[in-house]
């Protein structure tokens, strides 16, 4: 997401409800600070500030507003140009752009309970807030699915029930507030690749 309600983090004491914990109490780390990794992309918090950027604009956009991570993750790890200045306004804008303005990007959009199944490296996209939000998919499991993540969780990572009778992944909720799964996005150029587990487990600092 771009921004986010001051509200909804005011009422994240530990982590956000539907995260992975990884015990204990956990503080909101300094700006920039690495809290988790995938294949080799470093999501970073922005939690000292989560309606802004405390990092201001770079190469991405925002730092380290979760719109960033997944424009950084798709430029390191797919070879999808999303740099500033390199695309147009393809990539630009909130999370909530991402679903509906998802061809434009060269990515196809899956509904939440759809026919296709969300994929490690898939884009998960939600509506709620101000700004929706994304992330991206690591682990897909028979009873729920992993994804890493900035300006949303302490600890960079979450997971959520998933139903594969119904291809229905839960909603998240956060602060007293519900963030609707949309569904995920995926590469155009990955139509006829077979899908394959996590890149690495991700790593937590």
């Amino acid at each position: 997401m771009m921004k986010r309600s001051a509200l909804i983090f005011s009422a994240l004491v530990v982590f956000v409800a539907g995260t992975a914990s990884t015990g204990g109490t956990i503080e909101a780390a300094s700006c920039g600070t690495t809290l988790a990794s995938y294949a080799g992309v470093p999501a970073r918090s922005n939690l000292v500030n989560p309606d802004e950027s405390c990092g201001g604009r770079a190469t991405y956009g925002l730092q380290y507003q979760c719109v960033e991570y997944v424009r950084r993750f798709y430029h390191l790890v797919k070879g999808i140009e999303t740099r500033e200045g390199m695309m147009g306004k393809r990539w630009n804008g909130n999370a909530n752009t991402f679903f509906r303005t998802a061809a434009d990007k060269g990515l196809d959009a899956f509904e939440n309970g759809g026919s296709v199944r969300p994929r490690p490296e898939d884009i998960l996209t939600f509506q709620g807030g101000s700004y929706g939000h994304v992330a991206i998919v690591t682990a897909v499991a028979e009873d729920h699915i992993e994804f890493v993540e900035q300006n949303f969780s302490r600890t960079g990572a979450g997971r959520l029930a998933y139903n594969p009778l119904t291809n229905k992944v839960e909603n998240r909720k956060a602060g007293g507030e519900t963030f609707i799964v949309e569904g995920w996005l995926r590469p155009q150029s990955d139509r006829n690749a077979s899908p394959k587990g996590p890149v690495e487990a991700v790593s937590n600092r």
